[in-house]
């Protein structure tokens, strides 16, 4: 959207581009400065001396001078609607749009019924996100010129966009009456007729579209949908859908919707000859082609269209077995639909000469580690890491296997090798950071935590996981506060770092805050079992032990692992503070 660019023209024509839209005023308004200014040209107190020194101060680069030389101009000629706009353009060249906005409103107070003004105020309006004082403006100059098409339409489309439905509706219908030629109010009106689920008068409207406009192709498919969702139990495709996308591939020969949803519908209804014919004609034009392709991805995949997609991108193959950008969005899309087997066979016919082959190598890895073959993940891991030895990727991919499996030097050998080749890495320092916590060097992670935030500032990540190790060792608390908050700063909804934060006061012994801050982690986070042990501690502090024994329960029934600590709590507060409550069949099923 070009909101800052516009573009005079002084002896001829005004025209401001706003938002990407033209205005063109009257021609009332484009007068010469000198036939439109009385005064000596010479003088500084005349309006058009003033206006040319202006003209030569913004040539030169100088706006400031240039505004203040105009302000001077406007003064001597106050009704000159032709130097208040020339104000707002270089408002709006200085980019702000909020004494442009002052400078058309002080042109509309002047002359309330100028349509151009109007519009130019409405338009300022629009830009600055003040969508209602926009709508009244276009409706006051429907009113002065209730022959603006343009207006109809701008006015429409905001309607739409705050799904003002019945006030969009009104509006184009009283478009379709004064304009009968219209095929975009009678598109518009068929739209609404379906958002109603009036199926019946939206065919009637698009098909009337179509009547004005043979050469539409955006109705076309509005009726399709209406005719699918007809037809949604039959079991034989519908003629009239199968004309429509015919018509639509013939105004349109390349549009990528109609040519893959026709096959698809083919396919869809057990007529799956006729959808190969097509897929395959298909994948020999666009052979090779990878724009065509992301297209469709974008289309089908991007959407999460993955059942669409599997039998699209297979039935491409058929015109097209060898390519690679094929397989590889084949092998997504079985992904998407948790087909492990048939995404791992895409992915393993990926040739190592396309863009991809190193992104499947990660998809393979986890697919097999996911379907239980950890060995096998690891194995092609470490023999594509030995044929691409600098791959920063599958460097941090394989690293994280051997973290996982407590083979902690293995991982710290090989991020340590990364961050000699890309030492500003911060996915690669942060890893690292993590690989060395666990590996008992919690001094090493802290520096490792402060190179990662001194080459991203702004790494929430970074900043929680040291602020919360503080926080676990007892030291820099005060620091640790500030990392957390500068984290929440960055991810205000985030259940850990909140966490984080309410451990923070915990530690500190500012109890009543730390639950405070603790109930809402975990209600950020459906109760965390972590969190909620936190909770628990932070109650117990607080001498709430009732709530503390219910938080600890529900982080027991949630804990996967390291249940004694919680059993041994539950035990021991449930005693201790002689609250009587039946524990024993629970602790029981979790010891």
């Amino acid at each position: 959207m070009r909101k800052n660019i516009i573009l005079y023209s002084i002896l001829t024509m005004i025209t401001i581009l706003i938002s990407g839209c033209v205005f063109t005023p009257d021609k009332a308004a484009l007068h010469k400065p000198a036939q439109v200014y009385s005064g000596t040209v010479s003088s500084d107190k005349s309006p058009y001396f003033n206006y040319l020194k202006a003209e030569l101060l913004k040539q030169r680069g100088d706006q400031d001078q240039s505004i203040d030389t105009l302000k001077k101009a406007i003064k001597n000629d106050p009704d000159s609607a032709f130097l208040r706009k020339e104000m707002i353009t270089l408002y709006l060249h200085q980019h702000d749009a909020g004494k442009a906005l002052e400078a058309a409103q002080a042109m509309v107070d002047r002359a309330p019924d100028d349509t151009d003004g109007l519009f130019i105020l409405a338009k300022l309006n629009q830009m600055l996100h003040h969508e209602n004082e926009a709508m009244d403006l276009y409706h006051t100059i429907l009113q002065l010129k209730p022959d603006n098409k343009k207006i109809y339409l701008i006015l429409g489309r905001l309607y739409m966009e705050k799904k003002n439905i019945d006030d969009a509706f009104n509006l184009y219908s009283q478009m379709a009456k004064r304009f009968p030629d219209s095929h975009t109010a009678h598109f518009f009106l068929g739209k609404i007729h379906s958002i109603k689920q009036n199926p019946d008068y939206a065919e009637k409207e698009f098909l009337q579209s179509l009547k004005i406009n043979p050469d539409l192709v955006e109705p076309r498919f509005e009726l399709i949908k209406i005719y699918k969702a007809e037809g949604s139990e039959k079991s034989k495709t519908d003629v009239r859908i199968i004309k429509l996308y015919k018509k639509i591939l013939e105004i349109e020969p390349s549009d990528i919707n109609a040519l893959l949803e026709l096959p698809l519908y083919y396919y869809d209804h057990n007529e799956k000859e006729k959808a190969d014919e097509i897929f395959i004609k298909i994948g020999k034009k666009y052979s090779g082609s990878h724009e065509f392709y992301m297209k469709a991805a974008r289309e089908f995949i991007k959407t999460q269209k993955y059942r669409e997609a599997s039998i699209i991108f297979t039935g491409l193959l058929k015109g097209d077995p060898d390519n690679s950008n094929l397989h590889y969005l084949a092998g997504i899309s079985y992904d998407g639909l948790e087909q492990t087997k048939k995404a791992i066979k895409q992915f393993l016919s990926v040739k190592p000469d396309s863009i991809y082959y190193r992104r499947v190598i990660l998809h393979l890895a986890f697919l097999y580690n996911e379907s239980g073959q950890r060995k096998k993940a690891l194995q092609i891991l470490e023999k594509k890491h030995a044929e691409f030895p600098e791959d920063i990727d599958i460097m941090l991919y394989l690293s994280s296997f051997y973290e996982e499996g407590h083979e902690f030097d293995k991982a710290l050998d090989l991020l340590n090798k990364g961050i000699k080749i890309s030492p500003e890495n911060a996915e690669l320092l942060f890893r690292r950071g993590i690989v060395q916590d666990k590996a008992g060097g919690k001094n090493k992670c802290i520096e490792s935590m402060k190179k990662v935030i001194k080459i991203d500032p702004d790494n929430s990540s970074a900043l929680n996981y040291l602020g919360y190790t503080y926080a676990e060792m007892g030291t820099n608390l005060d620091q640790a506060e500030e990392l957390i908050i500068r984290a929440l700063k960055l991810k205000p909804d985030d259940g850990f770092i909140t966490d984080s934060l309410g451990w923070v006061y915990f530690k500190k012994g500012l109890y009543k805050k730390a639950v405070k801050i603790l109930t809402k982690a975990a209600r950020l986070s459906s109760c965390d079992p972590v969190i909620c042990e936190h909770l628990g501690d932070a109650y117990q502090k607080n001498k709430e032990y009732k709530k503390a024994l219910k938080i600890y329960k529900e982080a027991l029934l949630k804990s996967k692992k390291n249940k004694t600590s919680l059993i041994n709590k539950i035990r021991q507060l449930n005693e201790t503070k002689n609250l009587q409550m039946p524990l024993k069949k629970i602790i029981q099923t979790h010891e």
